[in-house]
Order: C-alpha cells, then structure tokens, then sequence
C-alpha cells in the first residue's frame, strides 16, 4: 500500500496546506510559492532567479546608449535630410525604415557591448524618433509622413532586435 504524502502548512503562506516538496532542499512549498525550474519546483531561496546580464543596464551603460541616441538620432537625421530624402516616399520610405532600425540596432549594440531589454528598446525610439525631428527641420514638413512611416519601420525593426 502507497503512504499518502504528509501534507504541512507552507512556511511563506500561513494558512495553505501542501504536500509539495522543494526538489532541492525539501521545504514544503505551496503552488503559489513555487519556482518551476528545469529540474523540478524550487522554493523561492533556492531557484535564485537572477536577470541574464544581457539584460541589466547599469549606469555607465545608459549613459552609453543615452549619448549614442542622442548623436545617432542627429547624425542619421541629417543624413536622412541631405542625402536620402529623395527616397522617403513610397516604397523606398520601407528601406530607410529598416536602415534606420538596423543602424540604431548596431549603435546602441557597439556603446553597450550587447545590452537588450526595455530599455535598450526606449533609447532606440528615442533615437529614431530624433531622427524624425531632425528630418522635418532640415527636410521640410511635405516630407513629415512618410517619413513617419519610415520612423515607424524603424522602430518596429529595432524592437524586434533589441528586445
């Protein structure tokens, strides 16, 4: 005949009774509690769930992707106004939407050595976005849409690589 597994109260959640084990060092632990790992539910001491170091911008790092933004955004925006401006409308609008994406990918992947996330995500719209502005001041309003639509590809493009 099969014991039953002894069901205790679960030490972090006064109240829940469980028959769950940690597979690492025993504790009970209940559903709401547990850490689903590889190798079996963890208690929330012994998963120790820590962020990949790709993801953790310190402050030297925004600093870094802040700077290159900002220089990116002025850079790439007067070129997009003095060389590349007669391929803003219509399906050229989509190559330089991916340029742009792929450039401030590259840049804020050069100043950070490789950082991703959020963050990294926001100073590329940020950068893209300034861009844009310098676009309209140098370029002329007529060009403000598609050249919105182009800000749009590139910031798509730049999310999907830098997330």
């Amino acid at each position: 005949m099969e014991s039953m597994p002894e069901t205790v109260e679960c030490p972090c959640n006064a109240g829940v009774q469980t028959a769950l084990r940690c597979s690492r060092c025993e504790a009970p632990i209940c559903p709401s509690c547990l850490i689903q790992s590889p190798v079996g539910a963890r208690c929330p001491d012994c998963a120790r769930v820590v962020r990949a170091p790709m993801y953790v911008l310190s402050g030297q790092n925004m600093l870094r992707a802040g700077l290159a933004s900002v220089v990116g955004g002025v850079v790439m925006g007067l070129l997009w106004a003095l060389i590349l401006l007669p391929f803003t409308r219509g399906f050229f609008a989509l190559i330089v939407g991916v340029a742009l994406g792929y450039g401030f990918t590259r840049l804020l992947e050069f100043a950070t050595g490789g950082k991703r996330g959020p963050g990294m995500v926001g100073f590329a719209i940020g950068g893209i976005v300034l861009a844009w502005v310098v676009l309209i001041l140098f370029g002329g309003q007529h060009f403000a849409l598609w050249g919105l639509v182009a800000a749009g590809i590139g910031v798509w493009f730049a999310y999907q690589n830098l997330r």
